[in-house]
């Protein structure tokens, strides 16, 4: 069966298998890397678009609200190789930050809550 979005979402966030994307405030808020999550999530196919449009789309479809926040450094970013540190701009990317009040990290059984407008 297929995941819906937020599901879907929401295990990519539990894997820890991406630097791209993580929780922030106590899960409660979602941080994505925009430049980072399009060639390390995106590209790869792990939701229907490729696109990082087509991605906030399906954020705002499922009524993620975008929220400014002081952007800190995460941890995971400081913990790249040497090699990767040199590879990478010196400019940050972009940092996005969204919120659902049914998406958190320890609270999984709110997903059922997250629908589509």
């Amino acid at each position: 069966a297929s995941l819906t979005f937020p599901k879907k979402l929401w295990r990519i966030l539990q894997s820890h298998q991406f630097q791209s994307i993580w929780w922030v405030d106590d899960g409660i808020c979602v941080a994505i890397d925009e430049e980072a999550f399009q060639k390390e999530v995106l590209a790869w196919g792990v939701f229907e678009t490729d696109s990082m449009e087509g991605f906030l789309r399906q954020l705002h479809l499922y009524r993620f609200t975008r929220v400014e926040r002081d952007c800190e450094t995460p941890d995971s970013l400081d913990e790249l190789p040497a090699e990767e540190e040199a590879a990478a701009p010196s400019a940050p990317s972009k940092l996005l930050f969204y919120y659902h009040p049914n998406f958190k990290r320890d609270d999984p059984h709110l997903l059922e809550r997250c629908k589509q407008r």
